[in-house]
């Protein structure tokens, strides 16, 4: 029986997404044995003014299978500021795998245009479905 894997044996890091607007986040899996991870990632993006959730997108998550030393992969999505105003940044990216209760921040620079109340449209994507 393989078990889930734990905050504590994952590297994270972050690399840009195939379109603008996104933001890949790898999960690197640092124990010595294999684990697995299925379902959604919390995803809370920093700024000086506070945090924003991420919503959850509609696609199904799969298992994942990550042998030690192996990488799988979540995609954020956000809609990139083209309102010509300052819009609000992001500094940081508090990530909290599927069925943990323990998280990492990373450093990211995200600027999202200012919306009207309802906060930025940030949605986060399973884990196991970047590309």
């Amino acid at each position: 029986m393989t078990s889930a894997c734990t905050t504590s044996h994952l590297a994270f890091s972050t690399s840009g997404g195939m379109a603008e607007g996104t933001l890949v986040v790898n999960l690197k899996n640092t124990g010595s044995a294999t684990c697995t991870l299925k379902g959604f990632p919390g995803a809370d993006l920093k700024s000086k003014d506070g945090s924003v959730s991420a919503r959850r997108s509609r696609l199904a998550a799969p298992l994942v299978r990550v042998k030690p030393g192996g990488e799988t992969r979540f995609t954020l999505h956000y809609a990139p500021n083209h309102s010509g105003g300052s819009g609000e940044t992001f500094t940081g990216l508090i990530v909290t795998p599927p069925g943990e209760t323990h998280s990492r921040t990373l450093p990211v620079g995200i600027n999202v245009p200012v919306s009207d109340g309802s906060g930025p449209a940030v949605t986060v994507d399973p884990v196991g479905t970047g590309k």
